[in-house]
């Protein structure tokens, strides 16, 4: 067994610890959107409330969360009862994967730090070995860290206690 690892994310849509390691919106609010997913275990959420309860783009979300249909992260159906749920538990889905599902692996691969410009090995910039191990570290630490480290937010001025609906 492995040590509990929380990561618990800010209220808003801004997060600027998550910033840090360079994850963009659109996966950041994934990450989001799946903790609650993680949290209701074998029900289906509906994708309008899963956004609702983030104040996320809900356009952007449906198109993160076909991408992680189609890697197997996530199932969904439609209809009356129909929505999204895990594919499989939360401790077997890492964040490694729904990061890569989602395009997020290599958005600064071979990019220059420092410039706006292509990163060559015979021409790197000052920063290039500290990138290089810095990256290595986060990916490492993202292939560790599964959706059930996930911890859903408390707020405190919510709606309903139940959350998004389950169907």
């Amino acid at each position: 067994d492995r040590p509990s690892r929380d990561i618990r994310y800010n209220q808003g849509i801004k997060t600027p610890d998550m910033n840090l390691v360079g994850l963009s919106a659109p996966l950041r609010h994934a990450l989001q959107a799946l903790s609650i997913v993680a949290a209701r275990p074998g029900k289906a959420l509906e994708l309008t409330a899963i956004a609702r309860r983030f104040d996320l783009p809900e356009s952007a979300l449906a198109k993160s969360f076909q991408s992680l249909v189609r890697a197997g992260v996530l199932n969904s159906r439609r209809g009356p009862h129909g929505g999204y749920r895990l594919d499989r538990p939360a401790s077997e889905v890492t964040l490694a994967e729904v990061i890569e599902a989602l395009g997020g692996s290599d958005r600064r691969h071979g990019r220059c730090l420092l410039e706006e410009r292509a990163c060559s090995a015979g021409g790197t910039c000052a920063l290039h070995a500290a990138a290089v191990e810095a990256d290595e570290r986060m990916r490492s630490s993202l292939r560790t860290l599964t959706l059930a480290d996930l911890k859903i937010p408390r707020r405190a001025n919510r709606p309903s206690k139940a959350g998004p609906r389950a169907a």
